[in-house]
């Protein structure tokens, strides 16, 4: 990676903090026009790697052209073609949970919810197939998805069903501060899943919060 694309990507310098971080690009609060048009231009790279956290930034930045290639990402299936964030300990790709954040970011940029709804749609419509670690279920609890339920129940269906338990149990406390009648549909089966990992229990404690 040449000099130039590393400062675009990762350097950020403002209210005296300066380093190489590109979470740290993307909360930035002094948005550089002239940077956005570098980083446009990124989004064709030959490296999808590189198009990808240039996507990233754009996203959070609430710029249209990282939608688009947002769109293109997910029509094109880049995440079956490589892996864009190794989880470093579950080894899958968390490639949509990270892309989450970005979008969450962009609400502090101008974004609403309700734009943002086609994509969580989406990524609850693959959650029961693919790693996601915490990021959706951020998005899901701190911003106003009240019109997603029906999605957000489907996905706890699909991940029980592919076993993926404490992925579903994730939800469990995003669906009850929803809907808080369906903490005695699903408590039973969480419990009864927490032999099966131990971490189900704090997402049980967390619905049971939702409920007081």
């Amino acid at each position: 990676m040449n000099t130039q694309i590393n400062e675009l990507l990762y350097h950020y310098n403002e209210e005296g903090y300066e380093g190489y971080d590109l979470s740290e690009v993307q909360l930035l609060k002094n948005i550089d026009s002239e940077r956005v048009e570098k980083l446009k231009l990124l989004l064709h790279n030959d490296d999808q790697y590189i198009a990808y956290q240039a996507m990233l930034i754009l996203l959070a930045w609430a710029i249209p052209e990282g939608f688009q290639q947002l769109d293109r990402f997910i029509s094109e299936k880049w995440d079956e073609k490589e892996s864009f964030e190794s989880h470093r300990i579950h080894s899958e790709d968390n490639v949509y949970d990270v892309i989450t954040d970005a979008l969450y970011i962009s609400t502090i940029n101008g974004k609403s919810e309700q734009e943002l709804y086609p994509y969580i749609k989406y990524f609850l419509s693959i959650y029961g197939n693919k790693f996601f670690e915490s990021n959706l279920k951020d998005f899901l609890l701190k911003k106003n998805c009240t019109p997603l339920l029906k999605e957000i129940e489907q996905a706890i269906h699909d991940s029980l069903q592919n076993k993926r338990y404490y992925q579903a149990s994730q939800l469990f406390p995003v669906l009850v501060h929803y809907d808080k009648s369906s903490f005695n549909k699903y408590a039973d089966i969480f419990k009864s899943l927490i032999k099966e990992d131990d971490r189900i229990a704090y997402n049980i404690e967390e619905a049971e919060k939702s409920m007081q």
